[in-house]
């Protein structure tokens, strides 16, 4: 068929319809009625002499030829809407977004934003915050957070820091003479994020404790309100170093004991190939480098050397 005869509504309605496996859906998603999406799918059946939809009870279900058709169809669409939004981008917006953590967005990234921002008051930054997966295929988005041990497949990605953490409280929190050792957390409230659930158990069989019961246990949505609960000397946390470091670093929470756990993940900043060759890309990518250069300097990225050994355990002298 030649192009200029390509039934063009008729294959949006069909990739839509066939993606969903919903008329409904797919009026929704193209703005229109559900008679409209039957009404080009059904015609365009009649171009291409086969059908491509079944309804099967209330259901719809692909024919071999819709089998084949809409992967196809989708791959199509999608090219042609990265490479829009692209040009879009390039021609009338410097915007990057950016899909995070929630408590990375607020612990690691807004405490160093402003200085990218000085740097580039040109660029627009729209953050959105969620704990689900992204999916750079479906989703219009830059820049995205992942934790483990390397980038996912097909994706390019930096790491920001290793996936260490260690107990933190507000000064005068622990009782006030002689030396807290890991045995006196028995007699304390433990703070955890309830997305982070094993990190006091992993921390407590590192210290040689991993039989201690806590005298309570307070749990919290994420890593970021249980830091604040620490502030507010509701216990003692179990956080990652990392979002904790300019908190210690000014005295507002310490740090009982000097033994940092850690797993062999660590936290991403990830992208799909064809979303990285914009200026406003190009130019965050060069700050988050420096910053993590920066936090190499100061030694908060990665432990100078193993803590997970029992000899490596030192208790905090409380005065």
């Amino acid at each position: 068929m030649q192009r200029s005869r390509l039934p063009l509504l008729g294959l949006r309605a069909f990739e839509a319809t066939a993606r969903h496996l919903s008329v409904r859906k797919a009026a929704i998603e193209l703005c229109v009625t559900p008679g409209a999406v039957s009404q080009q799918v059904k015609l365009l059946e009649d171009t291409v002499g086969v059908a491509l939809l079944r309804r099967k009870g209330r259901s719809i279900e692909l024919t071999d030829a819709g089998q084949v058709l809409r992967p196809a169809l989708s791959q199509a669409f999608q090219m042609m809407e990265l490479t829009v939004n692209t040009i879009a981008r390039r021609s009338w917006h410097k915007t990057l977004k950016l899909f995070l953590l929630p408590t990375l967005t607020e612990r690691w990234l807004m405490p160093r934003l402003i200085r990218f921002h000085e740097a580039h008051p040109e660029i627009d930054i729209q953050i959105m915050t969620s704990f689900r997966p992204i999916h750079f295929e479906d989703d219009d988005v830059d820049v995205a957070s992942f934790i483990g041990e390397e980038p996912p497949a097909g994706l390019d990605g930096i790491r920001l820091f290793d996936d260490e953490f260690l107990p933190v409280c507000r000064p005068g929190l622990l009782r006030k003479e002689g030396t807290f050792m890991p045995h006196d957390l028995a007699n304390e409230t433990l703070l955890y994020s309830m997305r982070r659930m094993d990190d006091w158990q992993r921390w407590l069989e590192c210290a040689g404790v991993g039989d201690l019961q806590p005298k309570g246990r307070l749990s919290f949505g994420n890593s970021s309100l249980a830091i604040q609960a620490a502030v507010d000397g509701l216990g003692i946390a179990i956080v990652q170093r990392a979002y904790v470091a300019e908190l210690l670093r000014t005295g507002t929470l310490v740090a009982p004991f000097d033994l940092t756990a850690r797993t062999d993940s660590g936290y991403y900043l990830v992208w799909s190939g064809r979303r990285n060759s914009s200026p406003a890309f190009k130019a965050f990518f060069e700050w988050v480098v420096n910053e993590i250069e920066n936090m190499k300097l100061d030694g908060l990225n990665r432990l100078d050397g193993p803590l997970d050994a029992p000899e490596d355990r030192i208790g905090m002298s409380v005065q």
